[in-house]
């Protein structure tokens, strides 16, 4: 649906514009663009990580992988066109994300709920599996900058591998997007299952 604008517009998310110009009768061809609204970059950390729940040995035990994700910044952002580009595929629609809120992204949001209960933030459901074995993982903004770029290892942590834990962050706040790669920045949660959506 097409709207008129005779001002300036503003936007709180990242979007996708689409424009004409009208002059008399005329419509001018279709102008399109991107853009990139909010610190994204600076704000927003991976702090938790199920790349691997406990083995049950059942092979068609349902996955209950999940990524947590967390706003470290001072002001809000918005995860609209936030998109992952290497692990998992997920684009984020409108997710407004207050400072120190967390969001969560999950393989099988049905199986998820049913180990860790209703009313967890889930922000999305992503397609394909986070490799047990460690993979990279990457986040780009709407405009295909890098948000976050590191590899995790499934030989940190024995526990995380398949033992019941997840990968959290020490310090979300003062660890460095280039140290999410080291294993100094992670520790094994102290919790079996860890704990999603919420600081441990």
């Amino acid at each position: 649906m097409a709207v008129e604008y005779k001002g300036p517009i503003t936007l709180t998310a990242s979007a996708q514009v689409k424009a004409r110009t009208l002059s008399g009768n005329s419509w001018s061809a279709l102008n399109e663009a991107t853009y990139g609204v909010g610190p994204v970059a600076e704000s927003l950390r991976i702090s938790e990580i199920m790349y691997h729940p406990k083995d049950t040995g059942d092979p068609d035990d349902p996955n209950t992988e999940f990524m947590e994700l967390t706003n470290i910044g001072a002001q809000a952002i918005n995860l609209n066109l936030v998109r992952f580009t290497n692990g998992v595929d997920l684009t984020f629609g409108t997710v407004a994300m207050q400072p120190g809120q967390y969001v969560l992204v999950v393989k099988d949001s049905a199986a998820f709920i049913a180990r860790y209960g209703q009313g967890l933030p889930i922000a999305g459901t992503y397609t394909g599996s986070l490799n047990n074995g460690g993979e990279r993982i990457r986040l780009e903004d709407a405009l295909g900058q890098t948000v976050l770029d590191f590899e995790y290892k499934d030989g940190w942590y024995e526990t995380t591998d398949g033992g019941g834990t997840s990968l959290v962050l020490r310090q979300p706040q003062a660890v460095a997007p280039s140290a999410l790669g080291d294993k100094a920045s992670w520790r094994a949660s102290q919790k079996a299952g860890g704990t999603p959506g919420q600081g441990e």
